[in-house]
């Protein structure tokens, strides 16, 4: 019985070797922060100052081909409104590397995590 496994592991793999091989024309990247600079982290939000509030927002944002942000939509909540909509506000203006696909530029989501600490 282990010989027919063995016999059945080769012959896939020898199917495979059979198949074209795929260049980097054939691979898919997402879209991610352009780290250039141009990003910033958003202010703490001075409504959030008398609480002292605090906390990580994930924001998911659709990537347009130029790298641009044309929808956010929150992923993770950090439990306090304006938090949220500072770091969704901020990631709507953000570069983006864009995704591609066969090495063209397309459009694709992300997410990005922004924590909030207050100011000392």
């Amino acid at each position: 019985m282990l010989h027919k496994h063995i016999a059945f592991a080769g012959l896939a793999f020898a199917a495979l070797a059979l198949l074209p091989a795929t260049s980097a024309l054939g691979a898919e990247t997402k879209p991610h922060v352009d780290a250039s600079g141009e990003n910033m982290q958003p202010a703490y939000p001075t409504t959030a100052l008398p609480n002292r509030e605090r906390g990580a927002v994930i924001v998911s944002a659709e990537v347009r081909s130029d790298g641009t942000v044309s929808k956010v939509a929150l992923r993770q909540s950090s439990g306090f409104a304006d938090l949220d909509n500072a770091a969704a506000n901020a990631v709507n203006g953000w570069k983006f590397v864009p995704a591609s696909k066969d090495g063209v530029p397309t459009d694709g989501w992300t997410s990005v995590q922004i924590v909030f600490t207050p100011p000392n």
